[in-house]
């Protein structure tokens, strides 16, 4: 299982720097003129390593629109999720797990797996719980597919 730290590296010892390559902890590595040219943000057309020019694809700007599937299914269950009136926001749960992973930062509060679709809900007092878990459930199941829909009620907020 990776955790948010691992991902960010906050957990782990620093991993050892193949032979060749800068090491960016030290601000030490090579000094060829392959490697000080391709360091160079703004290198001439043949100047490079590769000796070529910039493309439109070699820019993040230019490359086309690539929208992962799950994380926009993963927003729109949630959307749906809210649209009940006694839903008054997503939870990633008590351990954070309910999330859906995509660029940028996860979206917490529905995970979408293989077989399953599960939301987290902070919900409205006063209705039993559930009955609001199936309401949110109705609303998700259309999008769901062939998926089943678990609901995870993780607060409970006063009615206003």
């Amino acid at each position: 299982m990776i955790s948010w730290t691992d991902v960010v590296g906050a957990s782990h010892q620093p991993r050892p720097v193949p032979a060749g390559r800068p090491d960016p902890a030290r601000g030490a590595g090579p000094t060829g003129p392959e490697f000080l040219a391709a360091g160079r943000p703004e290198a001439p057309p043949g100047e490079g390593p590769s000796g070529g020019t910039r493309t439109a694809a070699a820019r993040p700007s230019a490359a086309p629109d690539r929208r992962d599937p799950l994380a926009e299914l993963a927003e729109r269950v949630g959307a749906k999720a809210l649209s009940s009136p006694d839903v008054l926001g997503l939870t990633a749960g008590p351990r954070g797990w309910i999330a859906t992973y995509r660029a940028g930062p996860p979206y917490a509060g529905v995970a979408v797996h293989d077989a399953v679709i599960e939301v987290g809900v902070v919900v409205r007092y006063g209705r039993p719980f559930a009955e609001i878990a199936e309401d949110v459930r109705r609303l998700v199941r259309p999008l769901a597919g062939r998926r089943t829909v678990d609901v995870l009620i993780g607060d409970v907020a006063d009615g206003g």
